[in-house]
């Protein structure tokens, strides 16, 4: 009997092992005066070596449950959105049963909190709980995620055969939901990809041009402003050496990330193609599976990217790659063909920046067109 009980014990334990993280599996929003709506967000990451799927979510009557995405690739993040509407005032446990294919019981994830008065009509805005600066959410359509306690539940939690794709039919690739751009330099979680960017960024003598050190700033701290938690950034510096000056800081230390870059100051001479393919390494090194992936290099180009170069950069691509978008700044014309031509090596963008008017978008714009989904 001993062993038969130790058997299914060690049985349970390998059945129930978590190979996706949650930020936060139990939410607890203490009281809440007042409200309408409650909703809010978390983030799911597979950090196993094997895509994981997403088969359904059974949750408590009048929970809506949407998800980013239904395939979960190795170190991919996914987005789970929880909305309800309370029925009364008084102290709410919300449960939501997550069935993914890596695991044979499915994940708990609770809300729970007391809300003092109810707010009978949607004048007031909801109460949110999650990481995203906007929080107004808005559902198109009726999701089909969610089942009522009410209703029988298929509880065999069939685990697909990973060889193909199985047919989900209860969960959304894309959410029927729409951020609302109230602020159009924020990067919402749904409508852009995670990024991976790294700022090469020239602090040569040639770059204490009264405009040229200036207004690089002034585009980095616009970007800053808005990546997000799931954004990874990287800082290097070169001169007459390659420096890092910080490395995969996420988005949401951004305190941090504008001290360094008020910080930074020209001096010395330009080794440009060394800094690019040591930044090539760096950036891989934090590499992304189905985000944005990308270099962003500001200089006034007063250096050559030989052939040599472009073939080390180009062999070293492999299955990482990273785009390489140059920033010019100057008007120096043989150094802006060159970096033009270093773009077009690195499938990225050439941005020339001349003046202040408009250049503090010039990077954040890029970024979102990148990083689209």
């Amino acid at each position: 009997m001993f062993y038969r009980s130790f058997i299914f014990f060690m049985l349970f334990r390998f059945l129930g092992f978590s190979q996706l993280t949650f930020n936060d599996q139990n939410t607890n929003l203490g009281t809440i005066a007042e409200t309408f709506e409650i909703k809010g967000d978390v983030f799911v990451k597979n950090n196993t070596t094997k895509k994981i799927f997403l088969m359904r979510a059974d949750a408590d009557k009048g929970v809506k449950v949407y998800s980013s995405k239904k395939t979960l690739q190795p170190g991919d993040t996914c987005l789970i959105i929880i909305s309800f509407f309370p029925e009364s005032a008084g102290k709410f446990n919300k449960k939501i049963n997550l069935v993914t294919s890596d695991n044979a019981l499915p994940y708990q994830i609770t809300v729970s909190g007391n809300l003092l008065k109810l707010k009978t009509d949607d004048k007031l805005a909801c109460f949110y709980f999650g990481n995203r600066k906007n929080n107004s959410i808005k559902a198109n359509t009726e999701p089909i995620v969610v089942k009522d306690n009410k209703e029988k539940k298929d509880n065999s939690n069939k685990i697909p055969d990973n060889s193909s794709q199985p047919k989900i039919d209860t969960i959304w690739e894309k959410p029927p939901v729409v951020i609302k751009e109230t602020d159009t330099n924020e990067l919402s979680v749904l409508g852009f990809k995670p990024n991976n960017i790294l700022f090469l960024i020239d602090v040569s003598s040639s770059m204490k041009d009264s405009l040229k050190l200036p207004l690089m700033k002034l585009a980095l701290h616009t970007l800053i402003d808005a990546v997000r938690e799931i954004d990874v950034i990287t800082l290097v510096t070169y001169a007459d050496s390659v420096k890092v000056i910080k490395e995969g800081i996420k988005g949401s230390k951004k305190e941090e990330l504008h001290r360094v870059v008020d910080g930074l100051k020209a001096k010395g001479l330009t080794k440009g193609n060394k800094a690019i393919l040591f930044s090539q390494q760096l950036a891989q090194k934090h590499f992304i599976t189905e985000g944005n992936n990308q270099i962003i290099m500001a200089t006034d180009g007063k250096f050559r990217f030989y052939s040599e170069d472009q073939n080390t950069w180009a062999q070293k691509q492999l299955d990482k790659k990273i785009v390489l978008t140059t920033v010019a700044f100057g008007n120096d014309r043989d150094a802006m063909k060159n970096l033009k031509e270093i773009s077009e090596k690195g499938e990225g963008s050439f941005i020339q920046i001349k003046k202040r008017h408009g250049s503090e978008d010039k990077l954040l714009e890029e970024i979102k067109m990148r990083s689209k989904r």
